[in-house]
């Protein structure tokens, strides 16, 4: 089975978290959209549920034995999905990455360090601003038990 289509799904669905309402308050939301859950598959379960429920302290909205979705803020969601069940299969190789856009970028990065989480990238000095080609952001990123990626960013210049 392709898993292209669920990694065109993830990443369309992470874009539409950023390209919500929330992130344009200026904008008209699209018809008919209410929010979005980007699901991710685990091999190892109660870690993941442990990262989401407790280390982050996400609030659930679905708790059943097979998935659990949690809320990241109005409209935007992370499922995670036990294997075995859902659409896709569990994979080693995790091409999807959450992010979450927060003006606590540092206040994260120290929860996440305290509670043991990897980090894959430090966040920069607060005083860095972005070179020619970066995106006008100031995050860190993190890895989850399954090995998906987490980025909680911070927009460095006003988004339309």
């Amino acid at each position: 089975m392709s898993r292209w289509p669920g990694i065109v799904a993830a990443a369309t669905a992470v874009f539409s978290m950023m390209l919500s309402s929330a992130a344009y308050p200026n904008e008209p939301a699209t018809p008919g959209i209410k929010g979005s859950v980007v699901f991710f598959y685990y091999q190892q379960w109660d870690p993941a549920v442990v990262f989401y429920r407790d280390v982050l302290q996400l609030q659930p909205i679905m708790n059943e034995d097979w998935v659990k979705i949690y809320q990241i803020s109005p409209g935007a969601h992370v499922g995670l999905v036990k294997q075995g069940h859902g659409y896709h299969e569990v994979a080693d190789d995790k091409p999807a990455m959450l992010s979450i856009i927060t003006d606590e970028v540092d206040s994260w990065h120290e929860r996440l360090l305290a509670a043991g989480v990897t980090i894959l990238k430090a966040p920069p000095p607060a005083d860095r601003q972005p070179q020619s080609g970066e995106a006008p952001i100031r995050g860190f990123i993190a890895q989850d038990p399954g090995g998906y990626t987490v980025e909680f960013f911070s927009w460095q210049s006003p988004q339309p």
